[in-house]
């Protein structure tokens, strides 16, 4: 009879499952050379992995709101350049979208903002795309593959 982890175990899986996530965003993100962009994604990381319960955490809700982000962000940029009016519009815009919607997810505003560190709006949204494409790829397998579920669930892999 197979022995059940113990809390501990089940929390340095999801710190383990958690980090590849991250590491892989990392990646991502040095490749486009936007590296001050990774706060918002890490949380979301962390979020997916450790919070699933959480409507904060709910893929929905991830993607709405970074779509969001990426959409607002680029009018805003288009329409008003990187200035401290577009930003506070634009922070306005995504806060009143996540609060007013299904598509709530509180990293969605530090990305807001992080989009106009980076300054070159096509860069920010290819590299939001695939960060978001990693995600709904870790969600997908948290959710659909049973071992991997069931060890973040702090059971042991169910035998194929």
């Amino acid at each position: 009879m197979p022995v059940e982890p113990g809390p501990a175990r089940t929390v340095l899986i999801q710190y383990l499952v958690f980090f590849a996530i991250f590491l892989a965003i990392v990646g991502i993100i040095l490749g486009s050379r936007s590296l001050l962009i990774a706060p918002p994604y890490a949380v979301t990381a962390y979020l997916v992995v450790f919070n699933r319960g959480s409507k904060y955490a709910q893929l929905r809700s991830v993607v709405g709101s970074y779509l969001a982000v990426i959409a607002l962000s680029g009018v805003f940029e288009l329409v008003l350049g990187v200035t401290v009016l577009a930003l506070v519009l634009n922070v306005a815009a995504v806060s009143l979208f996540i609060t007013f919607t299904p598509y709530s997810h509180p990293p969605a505003l530090a990305l807001t903002i992080f989009s106009y560190i980076a300054h070159d709006s096509v860069a920010f949204s290819l590299t939001s795309l695939v960060v978001l494409a990693i995600v709904a790829g870790a969600d997908a397998a948290i959710t659909r593959i049973p071992q991997v579920r069931r060890l973040l669930e702090g059971g042991v892999p169910v035998p194929p």
